[in-house]
């Protein structure tokens, strides 16, 4: 089958091992089948330490790692954010996270299973913490739904967003541009919007046209 997922096909294993592992900036990866890791490792280390730098996490903020796999941007990030929340849709890559934040001593991260236009909106409504918000998404090549940028752009407590995308040129234009959307009642934002400050390409495939393209928004 192509485009076969766990839920559709259970994975059987042939041979070796059921999982492999993977190290990026000294932290040590448990990566399922399913679960998605970047496999330039050494381009991930320069990406992550991007999204770090831009991001400007501190003691006072919570780190949303929106779309997180396996948890790699939100753990190496941890050491920066008062607290790291998690959000993924494939469920073995959200224990895989847990493993990971378990097995690399990182007690500040947590980790949520769902659609992130469900999970995302729950936890941002129920919040009592008055702690700032960074965002950083990571989302598949079919972007952000709508109601992941919406949960995003009226939040008061977001002041950063940093997008991260392999494929720029096609719907991660489309939420861009959405995030860029003055306040309008028909589309459900009422905030200002937000405004692109900074694009830093990584070349996480060389050799090839493509890069891995970091965008930082304020909002």
């Amino acid at each position: 089958m192509t485009g076969s997922s766990q839920q559709q096909s259970l994975y059987q294993l042939l041979y070796g091992e059921r999982y492999i592992f993977e190290e990026v900036l000294g932290l040590k990866f448990h990566i399922s089948p399913d679960a998605f890791f970047q496999i330039n490792t050494a381009g991930a280390e320069v990406l992550y330490q991007i999204v770090g730098k831009l991001s400007r996490a501190d003691k006072n903020t919570v780190l949303l790692d929106v779309c997180c796999g396996t948890g790699a941007i939100g753990l190496c990030l941890a050491c920066q954010a008062h607290k790291v929340v998690g959000v993924e849709v494939v469920e073995q890559a959200v224990e895989d996270a847990k493993w990971n934040a378990t097995f690399n001593g990182v007690s500040n991260c947590g980790y949520h299973s769902g659609k992130a236009e469900t999970v995302l909106l729950q936890f941002l409504m129920s919040r009592e913490d008055d702690r700032l918000l960074v965002a950083v998404v990571n989302p598949f090549r079919a972007g952000l739904h709508y109601r992941v940028v919406q949960a995003i752009q009226n939040c008061e407590a977001i002041r950063t967003l940093i997008y991260v995308s392999c494929k720029p040129e096609r719907e991660a234009m489309r939420n861009f541009l959405e995030f860029c959307c003055p306040p309008d009642s028909g589309k459900k934002l009422v905030r200002e919007p937000s405004a692109p400050l900074l694009a830093v390409p990584v070349d996480m495939f060389p050799q090839t046209m493509h890069c891995e393209l970091v965008i930082l928004f304020t909002c």
